[in-house]
């Protein structure tokens, strides 16, 4: 197993020495950055020894789970991790029975919105979500969370979306109309310690270039909400991520269908609430139109974050709506292709306003939404923990159970490689080597 204990030495020191982007040198002398949570110093680290034993361990490296496992825990980190018969039990551990349960790394959500919905991001923690990145909202929305001292997720924050008037959303939206205003925007952003840049669906292709060409020489990912900018040509100007599944609905169609969208939507931002799902209602997601945009995101290896639980529809009651259910049926089969073809599929919850989840449980209700796609249980739980902190770039430090790592995990009754509802029995939750009450 790798051992990040050195590197995450380092990366530690300078945490909680200064407020600047997080750098390490590499053993070619060249600056490294590595993205930060807003809120690092106010995650108490854990001191205490824990001995996890005779668990069944998901730890994120692979989709099964091995059985009759023992993990201990020192001091915020991960010491040791094999076989119950492997590994020796200090006799100063507390020792926790993992029998009946699974231990997996903290859940790591892609795509949270906070939207000043008041302790949720705390209940979001508590039911397993350890660390989130907010992809659009200006960092001082979390003052208030943050002052309250109770627990919270880690905050990987990207700030204010970069967009271009008239905003989409103007109380979260920082504007920018040529190429030296997204030089004066980023530089605002770094020194407001964002883990990653998002752009939003106004921005022209070349301010699409000029972000990500500053963003990558700091080593910070830039994800895009588009839905009238070309998917693939974005892609090309350098993004790591799209944001929701009909960011990718243009590409999908004939480009004149694509053309009447995008001029409707360029003259009334809201008309794209109904113009999606009717483009999607019509999508042949099985033609050679799905195929090639699918093939051309494996071989780009592009982050797809689908958040499908906002576009849910189901029909009930006085809820008759034939397009919204189609156009759902026709993304959730879309996103099961992407699956089967390997396209790299992050998780996000989209936060508190999700149709049909409970409070606080968006983003097992979306697990259990990629599970309906034909996605299996193990590929969604790692992409849930490792290729989502792949995605943020922490994943020197989080999103598996390996020597070395930082102590963020789970408990949970049950074993949801066999059935994905499981994510729901949240057990134990540790955050930074301490468990939560």
């Amino acid at each position: 197993m790798k051992n990040y204990s050195l590197i995450f030495l380092l990366i530690l020191s300078v945490h909680f020495s200064c407020e600047d982007d997080v750098q390490v040198q590499n053993s070619e002398n060249e600056i490294e950055f590595y993205p930060v949570e807003v809120n690092h110093k106010e995650i108490p680290l854990g001191s205490n020894l824990y001995a996890i034993v005779g668990v069944s361990l998901f730890d994120g490296l692979s989709e099964s789970a091995i059985k009759n496992s023992t993990v201990l825990v020192r001091s915020g980190l991960i010491d040791k991790v094999g076989l119950r018969d492997e590994v020796k039990i200090p006799e100063n551990a507390e020792i926790i029975d993992g029998n009946g349960l699974t231990l997996m790394p903290g859940l790591i959500d892609a795509h949270f919105h906070y939207d000043h919905v008041k302790h949720f991001p705390t209940k979001f923690v508590r039911n397993g979500v350890t660390s989130v990145r907010d992809p659009g909202q200006w960092i001082e929305a979390y003052d208030f969370e943050r002052a309250t001292g109770d627990p919270l997720p880690r905050l990987f924050l990207t700030g204010p979306h970069l967009d271009m008037p008239p905003p989409s959303w103007p109380k979260d939206s920082y504007m920018v109309r040529d190429k030296a205003e997204v030089k004066e925007a980023m530089d605002y952003l770094f020194g407001q310690n964002v883990s990653a840049i998002k752009v939003y669906q106004n921005l022209p292709l070349g301010l699409i270039k000029e972000v990500t060409d500053i963003a990558h020489t700091k080593g910070l990912p830039v994800t895009a909400h588009l839905e009238i900018t070309d998917v693939r040509q974005a892609i090309l100007a350098g993004l790591d991520g799209v944001e929701h599944v009909t960011s990718l609905g243009t590409a999908l169609v004939s480009k004149r269908k694509a053309e009447k969208f995008r001029q409707k939507m360029m003259a009334n931002n809201k008309s794209r609430i109904s113009g999606r799902l009717e483009m999607w209602r019509d999508i042949d997601v099985n033609g050679k139109k799905a195929d090639s945009l699918i093939k051309f995101f494996e071989e780009h290896q592009t982050f797809l974050t689908p958040t499908l639980g906002p576009y849910e529809y189901i029909i009930e009651g006085d809820k008759t709506d034939s397009t919204a259910l189609i156009a759902f049926q026709h993304m959730t089969e879309f996103i099961g292709n992407c699956a089967k073809a390997n396209v790299r599929i992050a998780v996000g919850s989209h936060g508190p306003w999700v149709p049909y989840a409970k409070m606080g449980w968006s983003y097992q209700h979306e697990m259990d939404l990629l599970s309906r796609t034909g996605m299996s249980n193990g590929a969604i739980m790692k992409a849930s923990t490792l290729e989502n902190a792949k995605f943020l770039k922490i994943d020197n430090r989080l999103g598996s159970i390996e020597n070395g790592k930082q102590a963020d995990l789970l408990l949970i009754s049950g074993d949801p490689t066999e059935n994905i509802l499981d994510m729901y029995n949240i057990k134990k939750v540790m955050l930074n080597g301490t468990w939560l009450e």
